[in-house]
């Protein structure tokens, strides 16, 4: 399996990842270290990929040779030992599957027992992930840790690419794997919305490989259905310009990952129909689910949005999924980015973690005028004060919430209704109030209130 070549990636803002004496598990860990070095580490570390003292060369996939000390590489790994003793000739080992750059990384692990934070990066932790996966080393387990500070630094294309490169490197479309940082970068991608007209990093496979994990999923998912056939037919358009080639044979591999009853009639006639992926018989069975009312939501998992970035008074942050209110701000709406509807039941959850005089959480109407300013909510809401409200109406309804508290929107498009959780403690649909068809999720907080929506992972 050979390395690819991919773009590299533009982060919006740079930050520097420390681990110095990270816990894992409960035991401290200080592999990945950006702390001063002993003088020890200092003089191990400059042998290195040191030619004038090596005795056997490791030739690697880029094409590129690293030098290293026969000694320190039996000793400190056992595959190494094993691959000296048996596999070298006339001191020369080649190794298809792991370029220099990861070589080196080893290398300074085996030698000084430390990673420098600095030589880990977007592009490059794969490939040295596999590398530590391929000689067992200890650190493996460590590099989860790692490649959460990595997305966190990062911008929503990071995880696109990573896991892009995962599935490449470890040929998951041929073998899975249960991996802990793949999982990550599944769960990443996953709660980032799919948007059709983005020129992002996820290759055809790494699309494929996360609808394949996914399809079933009870955690956070981003996606509309419908919007994520539509992603999957540009970036299928987009290859087969690339190779001059027809698009179906492209978009084949994608229908057993994307099911029709999550997309409404009009849906599938319009956006689907036409290319001929689908069989009839799956066409049709996809109708009748869903005219005789057995069509699934319209979005796998349980739903995650992030907050509309469209409003100069508040600030998001969290990678879009915690708003705040300045102290001197009167209290705004903000809307999610999802649009519920269809004829699912849905769950969301928002944490309070501050509360300054009241706030709202509830859902709106899609067509809702957010610049009425008469009232200092919209839609149909809960209030911290315990009170429903919609319009100019509002009644009791014993559910106040407070900073630090969980509350739960409880959302029937089928029946349209709504009820809302404080802490888990569900309380009684709320009566009277007549949803439309299609909603956004809402809130409206000031005076330095701060909002965040939760994420679910099982």
């Amino acid at each position: 399996m050979d390395s690819v070549t991919t773009k590299k990636l533009t982060p919006k803002r740079k930050k520097k990842i420390t681990f110095s004496n990270t816990k894992i598990m409960g035991q401290t860990c200080q592999t990945f270290s950006s702390s001063v070095e002993t003088s020890l580490e200092k003089d191990l570390r400059r042998l290195v990929n040191d030619e004038r003292f090596h005795d056997i060369t490791l030739k690697c996939s880029d094409g590129k040779i690293v030098f290293g000390y026969k000694p320190i590489l039996a000793t400190r790994s056992n595959i190494f030992n094993e691959l000296i003793f048996t596999e070298s000739k006339d001191n020369i080992l080649s190794f298809n599957n792991i370029n220099s750059n990861a070589m080196k990384v080893i290398l300074e692990y085996l030698y000084t027992s430390k990673i420098r934070l600095e030589n880990l990066n977007v592009d490059n932790f794969i490939e040295v992930y596999y590398a530590a996966i391929h000689f067992k080393l200890s650190f493996q387990s460590e590099m989860s840790d790692v490649v959460s500070s990595i997305l966190k630094a990062g911008n929503e294309d990071t995880g696109k690419k990573l896991l892009s490169d995962f599935v490449n490197k470890f040929s998951l479309m041929e073998n899975d794997m249960d991996d802990l940082v793949l999982s990550i970068l599944v769960k990443s991608v996953a709660t980032n919305k799919l948007t059709k007209n983005e020129n992002d990093s996820l290759s055809l496979e790494g699309l494929r490989y996360l609808l394949m994990k996914t399809i079933d999923t009870k955690n956070s998912f981003a996606t509309p259905e419908i919007e994520i056939w539509k992603y999957a037919l540009m970036r299928a358009k987009r290859e087969a310009m690339t190779y001059y080639q027809e698009i179906r044979p492209y978009l084949i591999p994608f229908a057993r990952y994307i099911n029709l009853n999550r997309m409404d009639p009009e849906e599938i006639r319009t956006h689907v129909e036409p290319y001929n992926i689908y069989s009839n018989v799956d066409i049709k069975d996809a109708y009748f689910s869903i005219s005789s009312d057995r069509g699934l939501g319209f979005i796998r998992g349980a739903p995650i949005f992030k907050w509309k970035n469209d409003k100069p008074d508040l600030i998001i942050s969290d990678h879009g999924f915690t708003v705040e209110a300045n102290k001197f701000t009167q209290p705004k709406s903000i809307l999610g980015d999802l649009i519920f509807k269809g004829r699912g039941v849905y769950e969301w959850n928002i944490s309070v973690e501050k509360l300054c005089k009241t706030i709202y959480i509830g859902i709106c109407n899609i067509y809702a005028d957010l610049n009425k300013s008469d009232r200092d909510y919209h839609g149909w809401v809960l209030g911290s004060d315990g009170y429903v409200y919609h319009e100019k109406s509002h009644k009791w309804y014993d559910a106040k919430f407070k900073e630090g508290d969980k509350v739960t929107i409880h959302l029937d498009m089928k029946n349209r209704t709504c009820a809302f959780s404080i802490n888990d403690n569900k309380k009684p649909l709320v009566s009277k109030w007549n949803i439309p068809s299609q909603v956004y999720p809402i809130v409206s907080l000031g005076h330095g209130s701060k909002l965040g929506i939760e994420r679910v992972q099982i």
